[in-house]
């Protein structure tokens, strides 16, 4: 990321949201931050590699799923979800371009961007 396309407040709290979110999930099916380096003018963010590219890209280059496939991933998928929301994160932009497979095809969700914690029995005030 190169710091000075973040100049915008919210944008820096979109930044830092994401961050500390990838700092605390560890699950096989959220995608692993390992690193963060960060230079005067930019900041890397080391990550696990997913080599298998996105899900929509596999999904279009098969035209369609087996029925067995098709629900080893949503079995993934729900898996990821039920714990990020067990510890009250929403991720806000789920679909198949940030969903991303590993070298076994497993699922590795990724992009928490818009992203965002609550309290129990609050509701979010943050825009999408």
């Amino acid at each position: 990321l190169e710091k000075e396309k973040i100049a915008d407040v919210s944008d820096v709290e979109r930044v830092a949201r994401e961050i500390h979110i990838l700092k605390i999930i560890r699950h096989p099916h959220l995608i692993q931050l390992y690193e963060i380096i960060e230079t005067s003018k930019q900041l890397f963010l080391i990550m696990e590699y997913a080599e298998g590219g996105e899900l929509f890209d596999y999904i279009v280059k098969r035209k369609r799923l087996k029925e067995k496939e098709a629900a080893r991933f949503f079995q993934q998928i729900i898996s990821g979800v039920e714990y990020i929301h067990k510890l009250r994160i929403v991720h806000r932009d789920l679909k198949p371009e940030n969903l991303l497979l590993d070298k076994n095809r497993n699922i590795k969700l990724i992009d928490f961007g818009l992203s965002n914690t609550y309290k129990a029995g609050s509701t979010l005030k943050t825009a999408c």
